[in-house]
């Protein structure tokens, strides 16, 4: 079985210099395909890279900055740990605006309960599971956007992926039988079915597309 990933204590951040919906969008990206995800701890709140870390036994500079404590809440070591910052492995991020859970938590649009809302759909979807069966529909070289299905038995999602800033568009067969297309995440798209078995969409930039393929009654 295949895994992707999400970050992990040997790579920079995913959170380094990019927006919320960015994250959300690789976050997705990572739970609609095949195989076992793995997002790294803070993804979920958007943590930071940190710089200029004190050089420490069993982590070396480059590393460090991924490996500084969770942020949970505002206050003394961000919630992690009560004990006086020098007692701590890594420092904690020390900028007035880093992400906590306790920020986030109440909060129904932000990027924590954006991630909770997309691994519930990997729960709740046969066509997420790890051994779905996962068809490219659209996937040109040095083009957007990136078109899939995922499919279990009669559990079929459509996912459209456009990380490029501007909308991008795309044609391509899709012979599964459908009354309409639902959208379970993401922005819409506009979808039209040209002639019978065939597709084109048109996605905003910066922007992905979930949806349930409904079948036709």
């Amino acid at each position: 079985m295949s895994a992707l990933p999400l970050g992990n204590h040997d790579l920079a951040r995913l959170g380094n210099q990019r927006t919320d919906g960015e994250l959300e969008m690789l976050t997705a990206f990572g739970l609609t395909m095949p195989g076992v995800p793995f997002i790294y701890y803070g993804t979920e709140i958007g943590m930071r890279q940190l710089h200029d870390l004190p050089q420490i036994e069993g982590c070396y500079k480059p590393r460090a900055g991924a490996r500084t404590p969770m942020q949970w809440a505002p206050g003394a070591n961000l919630g992690f740990s009560t004990a006086a910052p020098a007692q701590l492995y890594l420092p904690v991020d020390a900028a007035a605006d880093a992400p906590t859970v306790a920020g986030q938590e109440a909060k129904p649009d932000s990027l924590l309960n954006r991630t909770r809302r997309l691994i519930q759909l990997k729960h709740s979807e046969p066509a997420l599971a790890a051994y779905a069966e996962f068809v490219p529909l659209f996937a040109e070289p040095n083009t957007y956007p990136f078109v899939y299905a995922r499919a279990s038995g009669s559990s079929v999602l459509l996912v459209v992926f456009n990380p490029a800033a501007r909308p991008s568009t795309a044609k391509f067969d899709f012979t599964v039988p459908h009354q309409r297309f639902e959208l379970l995440a993401g922005q819409p798209a506009v979808l039209k079915e040209d002639k019978p078995g065939h597709l084109q969409l048109e996605i905003p930039g910066q922007s992905y597309a979930i949806y349930r393929v409904v079948a036709e009654s």
